[in-house]
């Protein structure tokens, strides 16, 4: 791949990235400002609670590890689609972030009833693995 299509590339991975970030922080805003049903999740997935510390730790490492990957087109178990799934992981992964280090906690209210209740962001993460997954197990 040429200089210019890295460049381009990642741009269009940033750009994509931010707008999933807004998203979920603009959903996460607008229940808590006009009003809807949200909690504030201290825990991590499915409200498992874990130190503050160990939290932040694993949160920050996947964003890094994510980020790398991302940044290093050159590897060959990852192709042009196989970035797109490390996108959404590295979106929920650092809206969440932002929450945790700015209320305390993570904002959910996505409530289904027969799950735990859930965010954009959460999507995003699980959408991503689930996709990575997929990709990864064809080659």
């Amino acid at each position: 791949m040429l200089f210019s299509q890295k460049i381009k590339k990642k741009a269009e991975l940033s750009l994509i990235a931010l707008s999933l970030i807004i998203l979920d922080q603009l959903t996460k805003y607008l229940i808590r400002f006009f009003g809807g049903f949200y909690i504030c999740n201290k825990g991590i997935a499915f409200g498992i609670s874990l130190p503050h510390w160990l939290i932040l730790g694993l949160i920050i490492a996947i964003i890094f590890f994510t980020g790398f990957l991302i940044l290093n087109l050159k590897l060959e178990i990852l192709n042009q689609f196989s970035n797109y799934p490390l996108v959404l992981i590295l979106s929920g992964a650092i809206s969440n972030l932002f929450d945790r280090l700015y209320f305390g906690c993570v904002i959910d209210f996505i409530d289904l009833r027969i799950w735990p209740i859930f965010n954009l962001a959460d999507i995003f993460i699980c959408l991503g693995a689930f996709l990575l997954i997929i990709k990864l197990n064809k080659k």
